[in-house]
């Protein structure tokens, strides 16, 4: 079992000297259907190492920014107690400050909400942008109660912070009648191929100047990534979502980001590979946007 992303040497892993902080969230205490998330922050470490540290669109060496990786924080016995725990660990080790950049690795979606709690204090006008097949804007859900990881986004929405959704093709009656602005707003698979323009257009002009991204897993279309708890046909391309992302990090600030929902397969390692190259890829476009820009001219 690897510990640590991308195995590097120590000499770009040092805690203090690293910009990108990986921490392992293995938390699955509100699943309603298939379980094993609880794996997946042990699969993505596992393969990570796996990859190439040259990014092919930049030239860039990403990991020289350098990356420390987290002892995990261990699961709690109820969600209650859980959020708490997020809540606290961020705090005692200041992940949320200018130079540093958190990336955690879920585990359940529901570890999200504490995680944006924290950012918010130190960035009052954050903005939230979420890539995923569902909208995870119920009040309350069993199991969990107000905090399954169906109501995570509920859940920010309450903290005040902006929230972009992005890739939602499955929501229900209730979101449609408690959260119309929400729902009206969404940035659907289909309104990307129909408007790929004016729908990333519209993510950047919603979006605050700080940014926080959440990554569930089956945003992304299940050739890429089939390894999710929830699986939703017609999810976004790994063009479609590079675009979006290097797009939005060259032109924001952004502050930090979780990927969550991988339920590693017996026999497929392609979602853990799907997700360290999204990881790598924000860690480029973040330490890469001033090269990008002058290059886009």
């Amino acid at each position: 079992m690897k510990t640590t992303f991308l195995e590097l040497s120590e000499e770009f892993c040092d805690k203090e000297k690293s910009r990108f902080h990986i921490v392992p969230v293995p938390y699955e205490g509100t699943v309603c259907f298939a379980s094993g998330t609880v794996h997946g922050p042990e699969a993505i470490l596992n393969v990570s190492d796996q990859i190439e540290h040259f990014d092919e669109e930049t030239f860039c060496e990403f990991y020289r920014a350098g990356i420390y990786t987290h002892s995990t924080i261990e699961p709690a016995t109820t969600p209650e107690l859980e959020m708490e725990k997020i809540e606290d660990y961020i705090d005692r080790n200041q992940l949320f400050r200018p130079d540093r950049f958190p990336i955690f690795l879920g585990g359940e979606h529901s570890i999200s909400a504490p995680i944006v709690r924290q950012a918010i204090r130190r960035y009052p006008d954050l903005s939230v942008l979420q890539f995923d097949a569902h909208s995870d804007l119920r009040n309350t859900f069993s199991p969990g109660g107000k905090f399954s990881h169906a109501c995570v986004m509920r859940r920010i929405l309450e903290t005040n912070a902006e929230l972009v959704q992005v890739g939602i093709r499955s929501f229900s009656q209730a979101d449609l009648i408690e959260c119309p602005k929400q729902v009206d707003h969404f940035i659907t698979p289909a309104k990307l191929e129909d408007n790929w323009a004016g729908s990333l257009q519209s993510i950047l002009d919603r979006l605050t100047q700080n940014v926080y991204i959440t990554f569930d897993m089956d945003a992304l279309d299940l050739s890429i990534a089939p390894g999710v708890g929830t699986p939703e046909p017609g999810g976004l391309s790994w063009r479609q979502t590079n675009q979006i992302l290097r797009e939005v990090c060259c032109s924001k600030n952004i502050i930090g980001a979780d990927v969550v929902e991988t339920l590693p397969q017996p026999h497929s390692n392609i979602t853990e590979f799907t997700a360290v190259r999204l990881i790598a890829k924000m860690m480029t476009w973040t330490t890469q946007k001033a090269n990008f820009r002058q290059s886009s001219r």
